[in-house]
């Protein structure tokens, strides 16, 4: 079976690897980028190595809304005739050089590295979501992080990734100084992307719910089907 790969059109979340120190104790966990989007659109870290927690996926879903060639992307600014339609001239297989822009699910607004800057590294920015796809600020080049792969060729689902803003040539960076930041930094973090669902087949399958897919369920209008917190305590969770 071939190793598939990326699409404009597919949904994905962007992991790392998070190390800390709290409280003097080492330790690392698998965490996931995400936003709310509303009223705080600065990304932060979801963790989603917690048994006991059940991480919301909902906000970490990103869709894969354009893809150029980096000739094609300077051709496109230097003529300033920006691309404002989703998907519109992009390729449809993403490929390593590449420049692609997320849009975050939830909210609809394009992942984007800030100009403000509120971490202790005074060279990074902040990274978080704009509502629109103007300008170089949402555009981020894609790079494999292993030697395994090369510019040019396809990214493939599970590939960890490096993310370069195309507007500060600063890495998308996992960062941690009294809690997750995500900014962008000259600091490398590789990010795993996760496979949520094909845009190709959700063409093809319009109102079907797939795998993988973040479903909540309702019991009349306001209460969530939910488990307890202490649910790990009990023998047959184990």
């Amino acid at each position: 079976m071939s190793e598939r790969c990326r699409e404009t059109g597919d949904i994905v979340a962007l992991s790392c690897v998070a190390s800390h120190n709290r409280d003097g104790v080492l330790g690392s966990e698998r965490v996931c980028l995400c936003t709310e989007g509303f009223g705080n659109r600065m990304c932060t870290l979801e963790g989603i190595s917690d048994r006991d927690i059940p991480p919301d996926i909902s906000v970490c879903m990103l869709y894969i809304d354009n893809a150029l060639s980096m000739r094609a992307l300077q051709e496109m600014m230097s003529a300033e005739n920006e691309l404002n339609a989703s998907g519109a001239g992009g390729h449809k297989t993403l490929l390593y050089g590449h420049a692609v822009q997320l849009k975050h699910v939830q909210s609809e607004m394009y992942l984007a590295c800030l100009s403000s800057c509120s971490s202790n590294d005074k060279l990074a920015f902040d990274v978080g979501v704009q509502e629109t796809n103007e300008g170089e600020a949402c555009w981020w080049t894609i790079h494999p992080a292993s030697k395994q792969r090369s510019e040019g060729e396809k990214v493939r689902v599970g590939d960890d990734v490096i993310l370069v803003s195309v507007a500060t040539e600063r890495y998308l960076h996992m960062a941690y100084s009294k809690g997750y930041l995500v900014i962008a930094s000259f600091h490398q973090t590789l990010w795993n992307i996760g496979s949520v669902s094909s845009g190709s087949i959700r063409t093809r399958n319009m109102g079907y719910l797939f795998g993988n897919d973040v479903v909540r369920f309702f019991h009349g209008n306001d209460e969530c089907l939910t488990i307890p917190e202490n649910w790990s305590e009990h023998p047959q969770h184990k």
